[in-house]
């Protein structure tokens, strides 16, 4: 999970080759580069291409010359995987600005998954052979390139144990804390949160059944935990998911 930071004293402002579209950089709120020294930031920002993908947009797909690594501006991100059977694996959203998509296969010749807007997003992207070249004359971004690679890592391992111990109403319970962490990160309202996925998308990430995953949230709302919305759900007892979330970690 990435949460943004404040702005350092080696802040670097608007991007100067975009100042009608950017006021400020995210390269100054994201975890990942905020404490980058200010020349650092600003050879990244100088080689910074900026996109708008409409919603269902692929940014790369799965078997795909690796060419670009993503930096989330606003709106999501789903990361799966293709099954034999035509379904989707999903095992990661990208949510929050300041994210990095694709990361785990900089070094890799090939994307090992699909990255596919959910709706309207807005990304900037580096060329991988720009990052390299910068990466030779700036030792620091490659400390942070590896950083943000360990830290995926990291994500996805705790994913897979989550997949492994937890019962589908803590895997639920689990999803519903997320979304409450980040939501300040993403602009959504504190008491209503928003999905963006679909009940068959949420089941994938969260690997159990569609039917399982509606049994489970009716279970949470019966218990006077939630409340489901048409678009949504409405948090009554963060507390009571939070300990149901981490019941065995």
């Amino acid at each position: 999970m990435i949460l943004l930071t404040p702005a350092s004293s080696t802040a670097i402002g608007a991007c100067p080759h975009q100042a009608t579209v950017c006021a400020s950089c995210i390269l100054d709120s994201s975890d990942y580069f905020a404490t980058l020294s200010a020349a650092a930031k600003q050879a990244l920002q100088a080689v910074l291409q900026r996109r708008v993908c409409e919603r269902r947009t692929m940014l790369y797909q799965e078997g795909q010359l690796s060419e670009h690594l993503f930096i989330l501006l606003s709106g999501e991100v789903k990361i799966y995987k293709s099954l034999p059977s035509g379904r989707q694996q999903i095992h990661k959203l990208i949510a929050i600005p300041g994210d990095l998509i694709g990361c785990e296969d900089i070094y890799h010749a090939t994307y090992s998954s699909t990255a596919e807007a959910i709706g309207p997003v807005v990304v900037c992207h580096w060329r991988k052979s720009e990052l390299q070249t910068l990466a030779e004359s700036q030792p620091e971004i490659t400390d942070t390139l590896m950083r943000s690679m360990a830290r995926n890592l990291n994500a996805y391992v705790q994913h897979i144990a989550n997949l492994g111990q937890k019962s589908a109403l803590e895997r639920v319970a689990s999803y519903l804390v997320f979304m409450v962490t980040t939501h300040a990160a993403r602009n959504l309202c504190h008491q209503r949160l928003r999905e963006s996925l679909t009940r068959s998308e949420l089941a994938d990430l969260l690997g159990i059944t569609q039917r399982t995953l509606i049994r489970s949230l009716k279970s949470l709302e019966q218990a006077g935990l939630l409340s489901l919305t048409r678009d949504g759900f409405v948090i009554h007892d963060h507390d009571a998911l939070t300990a149901l979330s981490s019941s065995r970690e």
